[in-house]
Parts: structure tokens; sequence; C-alpha cells
């Protein structure tokens, strides 16, 4: 899936509501540097107010291995 890429600064300047019941929640990836946002968010209307923001950023596949890893319980 494809996915916006964000810087942490970025991702500060379009985390949280965006409209009643809507918000946006960059994931940060294993990288720690790098946080992603699935690439729908700029087709929903619920996002509109960082459309042409979100737009303007790289998009890519994020693969696998990029995402944090979650820890077994023991």
């Amino acid at each position: 899936m494809i996915h916006i890429i964000l810087t942490e600064t970025q991702a500060d300047v379009v985390r949280g509501s965006t409209g009643p019941h809507s918000s946006l929640e960059p994931v940060p990836l294993a990288s720690g540097i790098e946080w992603a946002l699935p690439v729908a968010v700029l087709s929903d209307p619920a996002h509109a107010a960082h459309h042409d923001y979100l737009s303007a950023l790289t998009q890519r596949e994020v693969a696998a291995e990029e995402w944090p890893q979650t820890e077994e319980p023991e």
C-alpha cells in the first residue's frame, strides 16, 4: 500500500482532529525518523484542510520491515 511519508515535524503539523469524528494520526516507522499515513487520506473529504500540504510530500510503498516490530508476549 502506498503511504505519505512525513518527518516528525510534518507529522506534528497534521496530527489531530480534522473534523467531527475524524483525525489524522501518523504512524512512526521503525527508523524513528519517518512517519506514515495511508495515501487514501488525500481522497477523504474529512481531511480536506490538509490535502494540499500532504499531497506535496513523498509517497511510496512502505515495506513490512519498515513498520515497528511488536514484541511477542512471554
